[in-house]
């Protein structure tokens, strides 16, 4: 009787043993934005989507998502101490507030639990500089961006542009518009103003005064800012007058421009870059359109990317055959690339820090959304 009982004990553990070795978990630690300046921009309900897509159709022996998530309220320091919290309950992948000044402490602290800082939306160049081995951005850094609105402005007949530059947010505000204007003088154009502006702004009459006294009205203004910043000054612009191109960065992506901006015909030369193609009902629009209907509280481009950054990490644990921390960062950075929802195939294999893919530029027609252009830009100076 003890032989059969302790014969039990001994194939109930091998049991207990395969079982974990054959549905291992991915933990994946989101500290995002739900309050505060970066609350339009968080990936969460995106990423909460695929995540319990992927664990309703995951096999017995695929590895089982747990999605760990709460509000860093846009606070770069609330989001390092989340990190570590996620850390300690044992996260593989972490992410936070997607500037340096919070993601280049969260890596540092990572580094010796071996786990990976996976940012769904940053762009920053100081990021791929760092030289932090366990980052990766989920999106093309701002020179790309920068160099493809370039070419989609200068496409459109545009010669002439004013730069308008902040310090709030570091290069994504400051460094991005010059680097566009480096862009857009190679190719032949030429930057007749730089102006200076702060994160917040709801008056813009000092700089569209700024722009009225130029010896020759500018055929663009580029400007890398936040909704609803960007919205009031393109209302205010048009109301003074101003009827040439406004082009600028991913964080235009929010479905509050238009509202912000109120007037259809206002819209009809403003020009952004993303990380992929919306309102055009894509492959995007209808993931988020399931999403939506599922319940999700998605909002736009930036939940696709958490949904790409489920779904990479989920598919290279597959591919690794362990949710190991390390295995699994060599797994994201495997040849071949992974599907996702902003592109048909991601790859960090080529560039370990970043994905290669197209950067989509969108316009407007008729107050519809418009893909102006997804062709990879191929000057891109602040990269070489």
């Amino acid at each position: 009787m003890d032989k059969l009982t302790l014969g039990a004990a001994v194939l109930t553990a091998g049991l207990l043993q395969a079982a974990h070795a054959g549905a291992s978990e991915l933990k994946i630690g989101l500290a995002v934005a739900m309050t505060g300046t970066y609350a339009p921009y968080s990936e969460a309900e995106g990423a909460r989507c695929m995540a319990d897509k992927l664990n309703k159709a995951a096999g017995t022996n695929d590895p089982k998502i747990e999605l760990m998530i709460e509000d860093n309220r846009s606070d770069p320091q609330l989001s390092v101490s989340l990190g570590q919290k996620f850390l300690d309950a044992g996260a593989q992948v972490i992410t936070g507030v997607p500037f340096p000044d919070a993601l280049i402490p969260t890596a540092q602290i990572a580094e010796p639990y071996g786990a990976t800082v996976f940012s769904a939306p940053n762009t920053q160049l100081e990021m791929q500089q760092a030289g932090l081995e366990n980052f990766i951005a989920g999106a093309v850094p701002d020179p790309i961006n920068a160099a493809a609105t370039a070419n989609a402005l200068y496409g459109k007949g545009a010669r002439t542009v004013a730069l308008l530059v902040s310090p709030d947010a570091g290069s994504y505000s400051e460094k991005l518009p010059e680097w566009f204007g480096e862009v857009f003088e190679h190719l032949g154009g030429k930057i007749v103003s730089k102006l200076n502006y702060s994160w917040g702004t709801t008056d813009w009459s000092p700089q569209i005064a700024s722009i009225k006294a130029l010896p020759q009205k500018p055929d663009g203004i580029h400007v890398c800012g936040v909704l609803p910043d960007v919205g009031i000054l393109i209302r205010q612009l048009r109301a003074n007058g101003y009827d040439g191109w406004v082009a600028g960065c991913d964080a235009f992506d929010d479905k509050s421009l238009e509202g912000t901006v109120g007037d259809v015909a206002a819209l009809e030369k403003v020009m952004f870059t993303t990380h992929g193609a919306t309102g055009i009902d894509g492959p995007i629009d209808q993931f988020l359109a399931q999403c939506k209907a599922d319940g999700y509280k998605v909002n736009g481009i930036f939940d696709a990317m958490g949904a790409d950054m489920v779904q990479v990490s989920y598919e290279a644990a597959k591919k690794a055959g362990t949710t190991e921390a390390a295995a699994l960062r060599e797994a994201i950075r495997a040849p071949g690339g992974y599907p996702g929802i902003t592109a048909p195939t991601i790859s960090f294999a080529e560039k370990k820090g970043y994905p290669v893919k197209a950067v989509p530029v969108m316009g407007f027609a008729n107050g519809k959304r418009v893909l102006i252009t997804d062709t990879p830009p191929s000057y891109v100076p602040a990269l070489k």
